[in-house]
């Protein structure tokens, strides 16, 4: 997966990601340390993204995360229904980065004027074994 050159808000939101994926247990945490030895930072943050998406938007095999979803057409195929390009259009449009680990909670606490968190108050409440190098 190529690098690309990333906005503070989807730096922020990655970060937030592999925090997040880190504190679901022990093994995660060790699994994302692992991985950051020996691939690219942001290539394991996509994959901590990707997990946390899948569980905060329940979503089913087939269906995909908006950090996966590329199209802004609806149509047939993977990244493409309805409801995938609708969630995309919305993030965008509220100023959410499709790389969001929860981003029902984060259109919520936008639209009720809350600010997200920052990647330094997770950090501040992160459990000192699941912490992750550089993150």
């Amino acid at each position: 997966m190529p690098t690309t050159k990333l906005s503070r808000i989807d730096r922020d939101a990655l970060e937030r990601a592999l925090v997040m994926a880190c504190r679901e247990s022990p093994e995660q945490a060790a699994h994302y340390e692992e991985m950051l030895r020996h691939k690219p930072w942001q290539e394991v943050c996509e994959s901590a993204v990707y997990s946390m998406q899948l569980k905060t938007l329940r979503l089913k095999p087939w269906q995909c995360p908006p950090c996966d979803c590329r199209s802004d057409e609806i149509g047939l195929g993977y990244g493409n229904s309805r409801g995938e390009v609708l969630l995309r259009r919305r993030m965008l449009k509220a100023g959410v980065s499709l790389y969001e680990p929860d981003p029902i909670a984060a259109l919520e606490k936008i639209a009720a004027g809350v600010p997200l968190e920052s990647t330094g108050d997770l950090k501040e409440k992160s459990a000192p074994e699941h912490r992750v190098p550089g993150a």
